[in-house]
Order: structure tokens, then sequence, then C-alpha cells
């Protein structure tokens, strides 16, 4: 049984054949050893890293009711032809193997079937064939608990058997996009892990090829026919996707579907098996995969699992911690999904053609608006995934400009309900709320993206994207990573923890958070342990944190980075003034500008534009 995927597809109408469909798999040194979130063991026996395999004594139990490997059989179920499964482990010694299902609405564990087996060497064997997925829901694991000293458990499988024509599809081949600008070591790392789990594997390794789109122009070639390298243009994490869909449509024929992936992510190459498996036998051709985003600073946690667009993100099941049973049951109900990161979202080729490419925003919404006009349904999987930086520690002013220009390009092309008055809800509810917190130059840079969206979609292909991007980075507050830096812990819990009263808040509201209120009305001490001076937090801060207060250190508790901002009066109105002339000018300006963006979308997502925007034969020569 352990040769698994069969490459291609006879004549013969009534040819069996294996598919695998999920790995049972263990934690890894290299990518992450939280043990909850692969299996649970209650005693002292655990993972031997060394030999990838977990020892275990008489009446222990190990179970596999987890984030990677329990099996989401209502989902194969929805969404693929499998109606049968088997299970093969590799293990050594008796064992009592049971195999039980729990679905979210009892959460009661319930024995599907039961076996002893005898290994007297480590091997491979068939503990459970054709198990009818039917009658269950949710979540299928297994359980295992040793009759004697010294067992061993070393991995496994999930596959079905069945006719090859409902299973196999011709030219089923991933290719895999990575768009990166000067973060070699995270590329390497990730093309490493690729070459080492999944480009080895004899059964599915020549089913994907990496297309690494370099708008910085840095990566070496790698010795690997499998792993291509462009040099691109620096026109963002859009201009860079684009490129890679532009390069594997010239082979349209050889893929069946693409995967975008982050440069600066951490990912298990068993993820990549895992959505290959599933699209293998997936009953919609337009079916798209989007992989959920887990913390990398605290790696069972789930930023989140998916997201809708309804005028502004809203993430679907955020934060949940994956080590309990509950929250990955929850993970398996399926939501309505606009669109999944572009940290891992998979799909089909077919769906693109030199009319469907991407809309030029250089980075932020591009992977709201591209899934959008798809317009195809996506699901998640639980074990499809990556491990990505919390974005609350990748602040930067200069994405306040990409995230609010791009939301109301996003905005007038796909939501027909976007008018006028929101627009300038938004720029003042954004821009005030900066200033309201003495980061007037963060405020002039979200007017500066309200600016740029007046002057049309015109204005995207005139601007050099490069130059554009260093203009913007020079505006806004700059975060230094400096010891001498004036922090205090115990104020910045203060401003964490500070509670308003409604009185207060509305104080803050009618005198512009302080900016009313006559200089006596300040605290005059600004010395470090002073009431004039405050210490914020540099994501979640609000404007109560620094009222009355003189200066403030805007802080990353995690990065130790930060910047000071000072009370300023006359700053303040600047940032009033502009807003009010912004807003009467989206006022009378909206209309058009919609029906511009609007009308002007098709010539923007096609591929003459993009060749052109990239100047692909330029950097083609650089191959």
């Amino acid at each position: 049984m352990s040769q698994a995927l069969l490459n291609s597809r006879p004549t013969h109408q009534n040819v069996q054949t294996t598919v695998k469909l999920q790995n049972i798999i263990l934690p890894n040194l290299d990518i992450c050893t939280v043990e909850e979130l692969y299996f649970r063991l209650d005693s002292k026996f655990s993972m031997n890293y060394e030999q990838n395999i977990i020892e275990i004594n008489k009446s222990e139990i190990i179970s596999f009711d987890t984030y990677f490997n329990s099996f989401s059989i209502q989902k194969w179920q929805e969404h693929t032809n499998i109606n049968y499964i088997n299970i093969n482990l590799n293990v050594k010694g008796k064992f009592k193997i049971n195999l039980l299902n729990i679905n979210y609405s009892s959460q009661i564990k319930g024995l599907v079937h039961q076996k002893i087996i005898t290994n007297t060497e480590l091997k491979e064997v068939c503990v459970f064939n054709d198990i009818d997925t039917q009658p269950y829901k949710g979540l299928l694991y297994l359980e295992l608990e040793p009759l004697e000293d010294n067992c061993i458990f070393a991995g496994g499988y999930f596959y079905a058997n069945g006719n090859i024509n409902n299973f196999c599809k011709s030219n089923q081949k991933i290719a895999i996009v990575i768009c990166t600008y000067k973060r070699e070591s995270y590329v390497n790392r990730n093309v490493s892990l690729l070459e080492t789990h999944l480009f080895s594997q004899p059964d599915i390794g020549n089913k994907f090829e990496v297309f690494i789109i370099d708008n910085g122009r840095t990566i070496k070639d790698f010795c690997n026919s499998k792993i291509h390298v462009i040099p691109n243009k620096n026109a963002g994490g859009t201009g860079g996707y684009c490129r890679g869909i532009i390069e594997v449509i010239k082979r349209k024929s050889d893929f069946s579907h693409i995967v975008f992936m982050d440069d600066d992510v951490v990912i298990n190459p068993e993820v990549f098996e895992r959505i290959y498996n599933f699209q293998t036998v997936a009953h919609n051709q337009n079916l798209c995969l989007g992989g959920s985003m887990l913390r990398l600073d605290t790696k069972y946690i789930q930023y989140e699992n998916g997201a809708v667009w309804n005028k502004e993100v809203i993430r679907l099941k955020p934060d949940l911690d994956l080590r309990t049973v509950r929250n990955i049951l929850l993970n398996e109900i399926e939501e309505h999904l606009s669109y999944n990161g572009w940290w891992l979202f998979c799909f089909p080729i077919k769906s693109i053609d030199d009319s469907k490419l991407p809309y030029p925003f250089f980075i932020k919404m591009d992977d709201m608006e591209f899934p959008i006009r798809l317009n195809h349904k996506i699901i998640t999987l639980n074990g499809v995934c990556v491990w990505h930086e919390a974005l609350e520690n990748k602040y930067s002013p200069m994405m306040n400009y990409y995230l609010k220009k791009n939301e109301l390009i996003l905005n007038v092309i796909v939501s027909d309900d976007f008018s006028k008055l929101d627009a300038i809800k938004r720029i003042i509810k954004f821009t005030l709320r900066e200033a309201f917190c003495y980061k007037y130059q963060s405020a002039n840079v979200i007017l500066k993206a309200a600016a740029d969206f007046l002057k049309g979609p015109r204005h995207l292909t005139e601007i050099d994207p490069e130059e554009k991007n260093i203009e913007i980075r020079s505006m806004g507050e700059k975060c230094v990573k400096d010891t001498e830096l004036p922090f205090m812990y115990i104020k910045y819990e203060e401003s964490v923890n500070k509670i308003e009263s409604t009185m207060h808040r509305w104080l803050r509201f009618i005198t512009l958070n302080g900016h009313l209120l006559p200089s006596p009305f300040f605290y005059q001490d600004i010395k470090l342990t002073g009431q004039g001076y405050k210490v914020v937090p540099m994501q979640e801060y609000r404007p109560t944190n620094v009222f009355r207060a003189r200066k403030a250190l805007y802080y990353n508790l995690i990065n130790q980075e930060g910047f000071v901002v000072s009370f300023s009066r006359e700053e303040f109105f600047k940032v009033l003034m502009k807003t009010l002339a912004l807003s009467v000018e989206i006022y009378f300006k909206f209309s058009q500008l919609k029906q511009d963006y609007r009308e002007t979308l098709p010539e923007l997502t096609n591929r003459e534009f993009w060749e052109t925007y990239l100047e692909t034969d330029k950097y083609s020569k650089l191959i």
C-alpha cells in the first residue's frame, strides 16, 4: 500500500488505484514542536526527535484528535469523491487501535472500529479497510493503546481505493509561486524544506514546481530543475504574484493549480501534499483551498481561518487555541469565505486567462480583490496552514497608505452600495484617529492615500511603483530599535489596561482629544515618571491613552522598538483642514471616480498591461 499515487490515467475504465489522502505526521525541530498540535500523550514517554518516532509503554494511550492529524471527514464527504477510507500505520509492538468519531454538535466520542495488531518489527501495516464515511460528521481520528512495553509509532496515512477515473485528474500538477523582496534566508529555508521533504518523494515529488519571483533581484539560482528564479521589477506583492501567474500560464497545459505563498512564512511541506491530494479527488473543478495563518510567536494560536470582505475585513475564527479539540471542531464548521490571504492560497489555473489577472495594488488588498473577482468556492482544512509573524508586530505607517487607498479602490470596484458618504466617513475616522493620538505624520500618510485615490485609476499606470514606494516610506513616524528609548513597562501596562467612563469619552470627543483644551489643563511633568509622558502599545492604541499628555512613546513590546510623538495644536489643525478639504473633493468627484475605476478594471487586469508595466522583456534577459 505504500506505493501511493499513480501518475497517469489508463484508458481502461475499471482500473483500480490507491490514492493517498492525508499523512499522519509528527512534530519536527525545524518546523514546529508544539506536540499537542500533533498528538496527545499523558505520560512521561514522548517524541524521539532524532529518529522521528514516539516510544510508548503498556497502558499509555496516544490520541490523534489534533489539528494536524484528525481527519476532516465531513469536508471530504462534501467536496470530494471519497466514500470509503483505509488507514495504514507504521508501528512496532502490540496495540489496541480505536478509530473514533467526534462532531461539533455533541462533542461526544463514538467508536467507529477497533482492532488489535502485533508487529514484531517496525513496519507498515493496514489497520482499517473500507470504512464507510457517510454515517459520520466532524472528525475521525485514531487512538492507540500499547498492550506491551517498548512499542513504537512512526507515522501512517489515510488513503482510498477506487476507480482511477473517479480519482486521478489528467495533468494534475501544482505551481507554487513565491513572491519575495530581499528575504533570502526565509526563501532558502523553505526551498530546503521542500527539497528534503517533498521533491524527494518518488510518488508525489514530481507533481510540483516552484516559481520564485524575485522583486529584489538578490536570489541566486537553485541547482534544481523544479525551482525557477524569475528576476522581476519591484511592483510589490501584486506585481510579483502577477508575474508568477504570467510565467505559469505560459505553460498552462503543464499545471492544474497555482499556490501563492508568502516568502516570510514557516511551512510544513506536508501542506502541499494535502492540497494536492484533496484537489486530486475534489468534484468541484473550481474549488479553491485557503491556508490558515498561525502565529509564529505562539505557534498554536490561529490568527485567522479565511476572511470575509464587507466594506472592511472580518477575520473568521480568529485567535483560536488549536491545542483544544473544541476549537479544532469549530474550524470544521464551514463559513462563506470572500477570500483567503496569499500567505497560502490555492486556485485552479483554468479560472484565469490573459484578461483575469490581479489589480495593480502594489501591496495590500490584492489578496481580497482577486479571489472576490474569481468568485469561486473557497474552503479551508485543518492542518493546511502557515506560521507567520503576527501582523501587529509588522507595524509601519507606510502600510496605512496602501491599506486606506486600496480599501477605497476595492470598495468602489466591488461594492455597489459603497457611497460617497461611506468614503468620507472612512477618511475622517482614520485620519482624525491618528491625529487624536498625536500621530500627525501617520495622519498625513492617510491623507496622501485619499489624495492619490482622487487621482483616479490612470494614476496607477503613470507612476513608477518603486519610486512611489520610496516616497511613501519617507513619510510617517520612524520606528527605531534603541535600548535608550524612554520605555517603562508599568506605563505601557497602564495604557493597555486603562478603562474609560462614558463621561470621560464625551469630554475627549468635544475637545478633539484635548486639542481644544487650554495648556493649563495638560499634565506639565514630561519626565519619564511624569503624567505628561505616556507609553502606548504600537497596536490597539486608543486616543484616551494620550489625553492631556504632552509626549508619548509608541512601543512594540515584541520587537522592542518604537517612536516618540509630541502634542501639537498646530499640526492637528493642519490635518483637520486637509481632511475637510479632501472630504469635500471626494463628495463632488466620487460618482465619476467610481465609474472610472470600474470601467478601467478590464484594462488594468490583462496580460498586455502587466507585461508592459512589469517590463518583462527587460527583466527576462536577466534569467
